[in-house]
């Protein structure tokens, strides 16, 4: 690997976000993939170090799924990606799907191991893991990704929904305890559910299950989590510097060559 501090400056200057945009390309990052700002800012950066390295690595790499969400939207922003950001980088950073099979999907793990590798020696530290987590993650979690429009679906993480289930469980338990009690003293006074002890019991165990179903949600919220991708992921994509045949089985003699590895869709 060859380190090109010249490169890195550029790459590190280049603003990414246009100054006269009332929607700049971070927000739109975050918008298509329901993260915070700050997050999509941080993805912004390592999609830096991932360019550097694909000019840099002298063999094929490959983004996580978080970077490459990153590269596909900054594919159509075709003017920023084809004039100051290939002038930054010095050559043209292609993008192209795989052939697919379990060939390329081992050629992607290969490349994307060997990503995680060149980020540490290059960078003297690993990739942050929220953005850049290990493969059996990263190629696992990637491909189930999709697209949806939040207006026409309601959006819970799974842990959220665990949590709640264990607070309703915990709740449900201490008002069957009510009920049983409650009921053998109404049917001991002979009155059975036709009283007004019945009508509130039954009250407070719906308000009981109510209030610690929220609760557990909103714990669960507040606590934070990882941040999933909601825009069309991909299996594996790679890129490889310098020139030569390209994966996508086209051929350029000084072009970089690329391969994506089962993307399941971007948005403009």
């Amino acid at each position: 690997m060859k380190s090109e501090p010249d490169l890195w400056r550029r790459l590190a200057a280049f603003e990414i976000d246009a100054n006269d945009a009332d929607f700049p390309f971070s927000a739109r990052l975050a918008r298509d993939n329901q993260w915070p700002r700050a997050f999509a800012c941080r993805v912004i950066e390592e999609y830096k170090r991932f360019a550097y390295l694909a000019m840099t690595a002298g063999a094929e790499v490959t983004p996580s799924d978080e970077v490459d969400q990153a590269w596909h939207l900054h594919l159509t922003y075709t003017r920023s990606y084809w004039d100051a950001f290939r002038e930054a980088l010095g050559a043209p950073l292609h993008h192209g799907p795989t052939k697919g099979g379990r060939t390329e999907k081992n050629r992607y793990l290969e490349n994307y191991e060997r990503t995680l590798k060149a980020y540490a020696e290059e960078f003297g530290a690993p990739p942050p893991h929220d953005i850049w987590p290990p493969s059996m993650i990263r190629f696992s979690r990637a491909p189930k990704m999709q697209r949806l429009c939040t207006e026409d679906y309601f959006m819970v993480p799974k842990q959220v929904l665990r949590k709640a289930g264990a607070g309703l469980a915990a709740g449900g338990a201490a008002v069957s305890l009510l009920l049983t009690s409650s009921y053998a003293a109404a049917a001991s006074a002979g009155a059975g559910w036709k009283t007004p002890l019945a009508a509130f019991v039954l009250f407070a165990l719906l308000a009981l299950i109510l209030f610690v179903g929220v609760r557990s949600v909103a714990r669960s919220r507040k606590s934070g989590g990882s941040h999933g991708s909601a825009a069309g992921g991909a299996a594996g994509c790679g890129v490889t510097s310098g020139g030569g045949k390209q994966s996508d089985g086209s051929v350029d003699g000084g072009d970089g060559g690329s391969g994506c590895g089962g993307c399941g869709g971007c948005g403009g």
